[in-house]
């Protein structure tokens, strides 16, 4: 087995797990990479390659929110873009990008609100053990114009490992999360 396959099997490992933590808002997209990562790695370049891998995956986004409204939201959405795992010299697993174009639906009580497309970037760091150290997401976060014309929008920059890596939250570190009221409001029985 080549050393590239071998370094590969820890970082599958912290992407299940990463994958695995508990849904809040938004930002699926963070799985995007991690699980189109775990299939790139396994030809991952050999010792003393640097050139980026890039893949163009679709992520299907599912998740269910229980922290947002006063009752559980269903979320779906597909978001098509592009990854590019950089490497080191050595060929150990450094970053990965990401930039992808999502569009969301919002489920509950009998209603749906469909978001507008929207625009962001990843950027996954990884120490030379290969632990993920930061999982910066910035650009638009969720984008719905609302029944009654208002927007629900939520943009910024977040660090998901400052978070702990949760799937998803309402607002970013810096930037602006607004009207979950009206999102609430709208998909209220």
């Amino acid at each position: 087995m080549c050393k590239a396959v071998e370094r590969s099997a820890g970082r599958v490992a912290i992407a299940a797990r990463f994958r695995r933590t508990p849904n809040r808002l938004r930002v699926s997209r963070l799985m995007a990479g991690l699980s189109v990562a775990a299939a790139t790695l396994v030809v991952a370049p050999e010792a003393g390659a640097s050139k980026p891998i890039t893949s163009y995956p679709v992520h299907h986004v599912s998740a269910v929110l229980t922290d947002v409204c006063a009752f559980p939201v269903t979320v779906e959405g597909d978001s098509p873009g592009n990854e590019r795992d950089f490497f080191d010299e050595n060929g150990t697993l450094t970053r990965i990008e990401v930039h992808a174009t999502e569009q969301d639906t919002f489920s509950a009580n009998g209603k749906s609100l469909t978001g507008e497309p929207y625009t962001f970037n990843i950027r996954i760091l990884f120490d030379s053990s290969g632990a993920i150290t930061h999982a910066f997401f910035a650009g638009v976060i969720e984008k719905v114009v609302l029944p009654d014309g208002s927007l629900f929008l939520a943009a910024g920059l977040v660090d998901f490992a400052a978070h702990g890596f949760p799937e998803a939250l309402t607002a970013p570190d810096r930037g602006t999360s607004g009207n979950v009221d009206g999102l609430c409001a709208a998909l209220s029985p």
